[in-house]
């Protein structure tokens, strides 16, 4: 027999994965833009949406996510290992595709929009996109089974 134990969501936690959603759409949204055409506009639009993906999501993990992590380490211990894995997983995963966002934003805005700088990066974003996407799966997990 399974226990289905509800438990009541954060509207922090709500309103962070909803916003993790948007983002998502946001990076989603820019492929066509750099896969369509190979004009200048399209780059462009990809460029912009994935700077504004990276801004929404660093707020989020300065707002939402390193307070709950922090404030849900006591509870680390007493954590199952699909929970523990879970929650471990997010926290590394998150990080390194943060890290690697930044860096690649940062590449594209140092050498200037209009130069294309992304297109020496371009094997490094579906992987980066990648791992984002499974550290958004453990994050939602996380917060609908209520692990922290």
């Amino acid at each position: 027999m399974f226990n289905i134990i509800f438990v009541a969501l954060d509207p922090a936690g709500n309103v962070s994965l909803a916003l993790q959603i948007v983002i998502l759409f946001l990076l989603v949204l820019g492929l066509p833009f750099f896969r369509g055409q190979s004009n200048r506009k399209n780059f462009m639009m990809h460029g912009y949406s994935t700077v504004l993906a990276l801004v929404l999501h660093t707020i989020l993990i300065f707002l939402v996510m390193i307070p709950t992590f922090t404030s849900g380490l006591g509870e680390l211990g007493g954590l199952s290992l699909f929970d523990s894995v879970t929650v471990w997983s997010h926290a590394v995963l998150g990080t390194a595709a943060e890290v690697l966002g930044i860096i690649l934003v940062a590449s594209w805005l140092i050498h200037g929009p209009a130069r294309m700088a992304c297109g020496r990066w371009k094997k490094w974003m579906t992987p980066i996109f990648i791992v984002w996407v499974i550290s958004i799966v453990n994050g939602a997990l996380i917060h609908i089974l209520g692990m922290l």
